[in-house]
C-alpha cells in the first residue's frame, strides 16, 4: 500500500500539480463523528518548478488507489528549510459558516439538505429521519451548532444517532452505525496498544432546576418618588424576588459524593417542566465518562461511525469485555508503505 494519488489544483486554472514527489514527511488524516471537519496535514518540500501552494487550492489524496481525502487549504506555514507545512479541510469546514434561519417543523434529513444548500456544498441523505422536530428559530448560529441541537432532540426521541460525514468531497447524513464490521479489534489483530480511562470529573449526580419569579413594582405617584439608596434597592429586588426550585439526585451520592449543577428555567416554565428538565441534565451528566484509545495497524474502514468488536484480555480483567463500539474519532498516519491509526472509542451510550 502507498499513496497512489496526492494532487494539488487552483481553482479556475488548467494545471493540476502531482505533489506525491515532494511530500517531505508523513500524511496525518483525522476524522471526528462530533460535528468538525475532516482535516489533512502534510509537509512538502518547496521546488523551483513554479509550484507554489496557495489557500483556496484543492486537494485531492488516494492511499492503494482508494479515495480518502478531497478539500481546500486553509492554512500554510514555510520556514528556512524551505518546506511548507500545509492543512486542508474537507467541505464540512464549510457547516461552520453562520446564519439566522426559522426552522419550520421538520425532520433533521430536511434541515441538513437546507443546511448542505445553503454551505455550497454537494450532499446526500444516506440515513433518512421520519421523526419531526418542533418549529425553531437559530439566530447567528453555525450550521454545525444548529444541526447539533435538532442531532440531539431526534437522538432523545427515537434513539438513533445521526452524524455527518464528508465521503471525497460529498457530506452525507448518516446514521450510527454506518457499517458494523464483523473481524475484531484486538489481541492479534490490527491492535498495537491501548489506553482507558474512567472519570467523574465532569458528572452531575444532583440537578436543580430553578425558576426565578420578580412581582412587578407599585406604582408610586411622581410627588411621592423618594430616590432609594442602594443598599434599600438591594433589599426591595430580593423582598420581590421568589425562587422555585426543582432538585433531582442520582443513585451515586453516596458513592462519590455531591456532585451538583444549577440550571436556569424558563421564565414560564412550570412544575412538571421543571422536571423533566432536571431529569434530562441528571440523565446526560450523570454517568461517569469511558474513554478507550485503540493504537491499530488500520484500514481506511476505521472512520467514524463504524463499529467493530474489541477484544482485549487484559480490558476484560477490569470489566470491559468483549463488545461492539463506536468509533467516534480516527487520526489516520500515512508513512511509507502503513497506515496506523488511533482510534477513539465509544465505551457507552
Amino acid at each position: 500500500m502507498t499513496v497512489t494519488m496526492f494532487t494539488i489544483k487552483t481553482p479556475g486554472t488548467k494545471t493540476t500539480w502531482d505533489v506525491r514527489d515532494i511530500l517531505e514527511s508523513e500524511i496525518k488524516w483525522t476524522t471526528d463523528i462530533d460535528f468538525a471537519a475532516g482535516e489533512l496535514t502534510f509537509k512538502l518540500v518547496e521546488v523551483d518548478e513554479g509550484f507554489t501552494p496557495k489557500n483556496g487550492d484543492e486537494v485531492r489524496f488516494c492511499w492503494d488507489h482508494k479515495k480518502v481525502f478531497r478539500g481546500k487549504i486553509f492554512k500554510f506555514d514555510y520556514d528556512q528549510s524551505e518546506v511548507f507545512s500545509i492543512t486542508a479541510y474537507d467541505n464540512l469546514r464549510y457547516f461552520k459558516n453562520q446564519d439566522s434561519l426559522i426552522w419550520p417543523v421538520s425532520t433533521i434529513s430536511q434541515r441538513f439538505t437546507k443546511a448542505a444548500k445553503l454551505a455550497g456544498v454537494p450532499h446526500k441523505v444516506v440515513d433518512k429521519s421520519t421523526h419531526k422536530l418542533v418549529a425553531e428559530v437559530c439566530d447567528s448560529k453555525s450550521y454545525f451548532d444548529m444541526l447539533k441541537d435538532s442531532f440531539k432532540a431526534t437522538r432523545r426521541a427515537t434513539g438513533h444517532r445521526y452524524f455527518l460525514y464528508c465521503n471525497y468531497g460529498t457530506v452525507e447524513l448518516r446514521r450510527a452505525p454506518s457499517k458494523r464490521m464483523k473481524y475484531y479489534m484486538g489481541d492479534g489483530s490490527y491492535l498495537t496498544g491501548f489506553s482507558y480511562s474512567r472519570s467523574i470529573e465532569d458528572v452531575a449526580n444532583v440537578v436543580r432546576v430553578v425558576r426565578t419569579d420578580k412581582k412587578k413594582k407599585q406604582q408610586t405617584s411622581s410627588t411621592s418618588k423618594v430616590k432609594l439608596t442602594s443598599a434599600q434597592e438591594k433589599a426591595a429586588e430580593v423582598k420581590n424576588t421568589k425562587l422555585t426550585t426543582i432538585t433531582k439526585k442520582g443513585n451515586s451520592v453516596e458513592r462519590w459524593g455531591k456532585l451538583q449543577v444549577v440550571e436556569k428555567a424558563k421564565d414560564k416554565a412550570n412544575v412538571a417542566q421543571m422536571k423533566a428538565k432536571a431529569a434530562s441534565i441528571l440523565k446526560s451528566k450523570g454517568k461517569q465518562a469511558h474513554t478507550l484509545k485503540l493504537d491499530v495497524l488500520a484500514t481506511l474502514n476505521m472512520i467514524p461511525g463504524n463499529e467493530y468488536p474489541v477484544k482485549i484480555k487484559s480490558l476484560k480483567d477490569i470489566g470491559v469485555g468483549t463488545k461492539y463500539l463506536l468509533i467516534t474519532k480516527a487520526t489516520h498516519t500515512f508513512s511509507g508503505t502503513t497506515d496506523q491509526a488511533e482510534l477513539e472509542m465509544k465505551v457507552r451510550w
